[in-house]
């Protein structure tokens, strides 16, 4: 008889912080409908969710992998790392074909994982090292790499054939999302990981650090150095403060109430959230497609029952029925992350 291979326990605060980040894109993918009906300041408070949720993602899932990574199973753990990275690419790319709004982002984790996770088999210095170092060269490489296909980076768009080649344009040329600007910070959650998801003190300075250079990049713009394009130093300074701040607040918040028995009202059905956070990606796209075409004037009522419904029933479907299904058919898909166990009948 085979035994079922167990599941790694569930962490609060890293399920958490993966629920913000969905919730953040379900925000931002609804932020259309109102666009044109909020003041200047409620504007830039909804672009920072918007501009959260991506960088957020990145940086939980290298926390995730960083929790495998290196481990007795490295080879199991590649190629399950390889199989999910596929399937985020296949329902990246079958997303793009519906009839919506949205900057499509799974086809784009998916090469994140398939590229970043063997990286992490490197010690924490040389991924804090990689991490640095791509932060530091990304804007000059997406310049340059635009500059060689015929466009301009911010400006004209690439004209050359080779600039459509899927893979060049996930890896770099993405107007909104890009391997080269996420790996980063999937590099740095595998080194947090490292440290240990209790590590109170690791989270604190995640925050500090955060929003540091949150505010930071407020006072480059302030002082003359907009963000000229997506993936430039100013917006990565931002993005990435953000991921960092909010990461660290979720987890320094959720160790925190673990250490004093306090009951999380709003970590807890965000970590709910956070367990179907794949199926509720994929159903939200989806609903956006008869949604749209039923409110063309937008308002407030299309984005309340659509962030609403949306957001609802994931939580419902987590706190009543279980996992997610894409969660599950991914899980079941993906080899297993131990050799299965034989006992006797």
């Amino acid at each position: 008889m085979t035994s079922a291979p167990s599941r790694a326990p569930r962490v609060l605060g890293l399920d958490a912080a993966r629920g913000l980040a969905v919730v953040a894109m379900v925000v931002a993918h609804a932020l259309p409908f109102i666009s044109e009906r909020v003041s200047s300041g409620v504007t830039f408070l909804l672009l920072q969710v918007n501009d959260l949720a991506s960088p957020l993602f990145a940086l939980v899932m290298g926390v995730a992998a960083g929790l495998v990574f290196p481990g007795p199973s490295t080879s199991r753990g590649l190629a399950r790392a390889g199989v999910r990275g596929v399937a985020l690419i296949l329902l990246g790319v079958g997303l793009e074909q519906l009839d919506h709004w949205v900057a499509v982002i799974l086809h784009v984790l998916g090469l994140l994982v398939i590229v970043g996770t063997p990286l992490v088999l490197l010690g924490s210095r040389w991924l804090l090292g990689i991490a640095a170092a791509l932060v530091l060269v990304g804007p000059t490489v997406i310049e340059a790499v635009t500059r060689a296909a015929g466009g301009e980076a911010g400006g004209a768009a690439p004209t050359a054939g080779w600039a459509g080649n899927p893979v060049v344009e996930w890896l770099v040329l993405n107007t909104h999302y890009r391997v080269l600007t996420l790996l980063p910070l999937f590099l740095i959650g595998a080194v947090l990981a490292r440290r240990g998801l209790d590590d109170e003190r690791a989270s604190w300075w995640c925050l500090m650090g955060g929003m540091a250079m949150l505010w930071a990049s407020f006072a480059v713009e302030l002082l003359g150095w907009p963000v000229v394009f997506s993936g430039d130093h100013t917006d990565q300074l931002q993005e990435n403060g953000l991921a960092l701040a909010a990461y660290g607040l979720v987890m320094a918040t959720a160790i925190a109430g673990a250490r004093r028995g306090v009951r999380h009202v709003v970590l807890g059905p965000l970590a709910l959230i956070g367990t179907v956070a794949l199926s509720l990606y994929v159903a939200h796209v989806a609903l956006l497609v008869p949604v749209i075409p039923a409110f063309p004037d937008g308002g407030w009522l299309p984005f309340a029952l659509f962030v609403g419904v949306s957001v609802l029933a994931a939580w419902g479907w987590a706190r009543f029925v279980g996992r997610g299904p894409l969660e599950v058919l991914l899980d079941r898909m993906s080899p297993p992350r131990r050799p299965p166990v034989r006992v006797p009948a």
